[in-house]
């Protein structure tokens, strides 16, 4: 391993669960970096306070790669390659990650666009205004949740309520029982204690929400310093402009690593988030085994636990519809997956089926 600085690595999120990892990789010619930031095709990576470099994936790496799952992203370990012919590193390997932030990508792919990996806790940042949306934050819960990553709610802004905050977060606490959440000002940063729990040193955070909930504002406070330009939300409808443009990694000013995102208008789950859906969800799901028939399709069935809860007020019937509605996307993914597949399947049987009929005429001496 040619970067001795072990002190930085574990300040930098290197633990045990990657340092087993290092025994089965060629660590004679590389050391490992983590991914701070992507920059058109290339990376930039760091391997100590001082070891900050540019870095391309592998040819071999390239030609291996299938979905987006395969390529870097900030926030990952990579090992490196680095000779002194070159001002850049190549990438050779990434570790297993311990977590992955992602999203379906815009469109009607099936791959999945990843924000980050390697994440402890992500702050899900959303402003007391009339962005307020509970079925929104359900969708952030259900892809931090699925991407094993513990999360915390921000509300921000809070100071410009219209109504009680106390009572706004009692309703949340509610809605989302097993969810820290956060109230915060812009004027009142240095007040919040919580930050120092969860941004230890070795921990990695990211920020998540739409445009304009003041994401960019708050991690420039959190990094000590304006890296991030930031912009006034628009006063016709409350809706943000995009300040942020790509994810960048940094380090806070309790010790930990935190990660802003781009702002999202649009989340749509990918086909592989059923998990994260059924543990948001994990106490309607636990409802409809209680129902009397095992295939109950909660509409006229009786003794169905679900029109029932909804009679009673014991579960609200947007949360139900929000259950639905995500549980469709997901099985709508698997459907377009599965077709996908079959489609890529097929092009390669057939660039295989070529090849073997090119090098059968070679052996041959046919052209």
């Amino acid at each position: 391993m040619l970067s001795s600085d072990r002190k930085f690595l574990f300040q930098f999120g290197w633990d045990d669960f990657f340092e087993k990892q290092i025994p089965e990789l060629d660590t004679s010619t590389q050391f490992p970096a983590r991914v701070i930031s992507e920059e058109r095709n290339l990376y930039r990576v760091q391997a100590g306070p001082d070891q900050i470099m540019l870095a391309s994936i592998s040819g071999k790496m390239q030609h291996g790669a299938l979905t987006r799952a395969d390529y870097p992203a900030v926030g990952d370990w990579v090992m490196i390659e680095f000779t002194s012919e070159s001002d850049r590193g190549i990438i050779q390997h990434i570790f297993q990650r311990k977590s992955i932030l992602h999203r379906k990508q815009v469109g009607e792919t099936t791959d999945i666009q990843i924000l980050s990996t390697n994440v402890d806790f992500v702050f899900v940042t959303t402003s007391v205004n009339s962005d307020l949306n509970y079925r929104r934050i359900e969708r952030y819960l259900a892809m931090t949740r699925d991407g094993g990553s513990t999360p915390i709610i921000l509300l921000t802004k809070s100071d410009l309520c219209e109504n009680d905050i106390s009572k706004v977060i009692a309703d949340m606490e509610r809605e989302f029982p097993d969810v820290p959440i956060h109230p915060l000002t812009k004027n009142d940063f240095n007040a919040t204690d919580f930050f120092a729990d969860y941004l230890q040193t070795g921990t990695t955070s990211v920020f998540v929400g739409s445009s304009g909930v003041g994401k960019s504002t708050l991690v420039n406070f959190l990094i000590g310093t304006e890296q991030i330009k930031t912009q006034d939300i628009r006063e016709d409808d409350e809706k943000g402009r995009h300040t942020t443009t790509s994810r960048n990694l940094y380090v806070s000013r309790y010790g930990g690593l935190i990660i802003d995102t781009p702002g999202m208008r649009e989340l749509q789950l990918s086909d592989d988030q059923a998990e994260g859906v059924a543990n948001q969800f994990s106490d309607l799901e636990e409802l409809m085994q209680t129902c009397r028939f095992s295939d109950c399709r909660h509409q006229t069935e009786p003794g169905c636990a679900i029109k029932e809860g909804i009679a009673s007020q014991s579960i609200s019937k947007e949360r139900w519809q929000s259950y639905q509605k995500l549980q469709a996307e997901v099985q709508h993914g698997m459907r377009k997956q599965n077709k996908g597949l079959q489609a890529e399947n097929k092009k390669r049987w057939a660039k295989l089926t070529e090849e073997g009929r090119k090098n059968g005429k070679a052996k041959k001496g046919e052209f």
